[in-house]
């Protein structure tokens, strides 16, 4: 693969209908680097450590996995990966697809696509799914009293499919790998045909959204698709490629500061919006926990989404007031030859500050690109379109380079090429 293989097209790398691994059944993310993967895939290519001739594969830890697009690529190019995001949907969805080279046995159930055709002529059943997260009616509906995150066919087909991978759980039938190849199909599908668009913190008041656009997706019948798994690195070692990992990003540089990896890559969260609050669903799905939500009509209940991950769970990158020493002190932690980081002119921290951090690692080098800001709808539209997406990459055995007042000059240079506005964060690209 090379940077023209990797940009990303929205007709012929659309997630449903791509056999492209790269791309396949991606979630709808905020955040998700498939618009920048050509130019993450240059900054590895500066690294020097992209089609490496030595035996050992090189080591790529990615510290905030999320949809897992960018350790996909790594795994394309012959990484060998450490996935790390602390949502269990992440987990889930690319525990099996990173570090399987072929589909799992499933040896107890007759096959990978026998599972998921067993899956899929299940009978609908009325669970957690159909009771908290649909309306009791889908023709007549109150969204003061209903949630309708899902239809009831496909809540119901939700329950029945997750319900059968806990029963073959318990059984002993599957492995984690096999959960997550079963899971990470599931979790897609599910994102696919819901009342959102894209994100789990709120519904369309009505089917499809004001305009109805939606419709067609989320009327359509929930079926599962078998994962695609990448045979790269195969015929060299009967290891895993990639190792998941499923906890906060400082405890794993911690844990990791005894030996040097090749690349480090951090894309932390930019604004104030916590994953585990947008994407609570997937989360539900995962854990499989069945928490007893109170009704939609319930303050501060709307949506369903649990305390514990609205007010347990924080990310010190949410904060505008802690997200910068919460950067400085992961990036002090990592040991790795090269830091490569994702961030934006909309984050919390600011460019400068950032920058200034990665100077003390070692050299820095900066590549830049506007890219469309998020946009919940495409009927709303920003009085600022364009947001300037940045790496930075960072030779922690270098120390001579460009300076702070230079890197800075670059930055902002492009930026007023591009037409960006960098003067302040806003509400931000449609997901689907």
């Amino acid at each position: 693969m090379n940077q023209e293989t990797s940009v990303y097209h929205k007709r012929r790398h659309a997630a449903r209908t791509t056999d492209e691994y790269l791309f396949h059944q991606l979630v709808p993310y905020l955040g998700n680097k498939r618009r920048l993967l050509h130019l993450i895939l240059e900054a590895l290519e500066l690294t020097g450590t992209l089609n490496t001739d030595k035996k050992r594969a090189p080591i790529f830890a990615d510290f905030f996995t999320g949809s897992g697009v960018v350790s996909r690529l790594a795994r394309e190019h012959g990484y060998r990966v450490i996935a790390n995001d602390w949502e269990p949907y992440s987990h889930a969805l690319n525990h099996a697809i990173l570090s399987a080279t072929s589909a799992p046995a499933f040896k107890e159930l007759g096959g990978y696509q026998k599972a998921i055709d067993y899956l899929n002529r299940l009978p609908e059943v009325k669970g957690w799914v159909t009771h908290n997260l649909c309306p009791r009616n889908d023709e007549v509906y109150d969204p003061s009293r209903d949630r309708l995150f899902f239809k009831r066919r496909n809540g119901m087909r939700i329950d029945a499919i997750r319900q059968q991978i806990a029963t073959w759980q318990a059984q002993g039938a599957i492995d984690d790998v096999e959960m997550s190849a079963l899971l990470a199909p599931l979790l897609y599908s599910a994102s696919f045909v819901s009342n959102t668009s894209g994100v789990f913190k709120s519904f369309h008041q009505g089917w499809g959204g004001r305009t109805r656009t939606a419709l067609e997706r989320i009327e359509s019948q929930l079926m599962l698709t078998p994962s695609l798994f990448c045979d790269v690195g195969a015929s060299k070692t009967q290891s895993p490629m990639a190792e998941m990992w499923c906890v906060d990003a400082q405890h794993l540089a911690s844990q990791m500061s005894g030996f040097e990896v090749d690349v480090a890559y951090l894309d932390p969260p930019y604004n104030q919006h916590a994953y585990s609050s947008n994407y609570h669903v997937l989360n539900s799905l995962t854990l499989w926990d069945q928490v007893d939500l109170p009704t939609p009509d319930t303050k501060g209940f709307k949506s369903g989404i649990d305390r514990a991950w609205r007010k347990e769970r924080p990310s010190s990158y949410n904060s505008s007031k802690h997200a910068q020493e919460a950067y400085e002190t992961l990036l002090s932690t990592i040991n790795a030859r090269y830091i490569l980081t994702s961030y934006s002119t909309d984050g919390n921290i600011e460019a400068k500050d950032l920058l200034k951090a990665n100077l003390q690692r070692g050299k820095v080098t900066l590549l830049t690109q506007d890219v469309p800001r998020y946009r919940v709808s495409k009927q709303r539209q920003s009085d600022r379109a364009r947001v300037l997406e940045f790496i930075v990459i960072t030779d922690t055995h270098a120390k001579a380079g460009p300076p702070l007042r230079q890197l800075l000059g670059q930055l902002y240079h492009f930026a007023e090429l591009g037409g960006v506005d960098t003067s302040g964060v806003s509400t931000q690209l449609a997901l689907w």
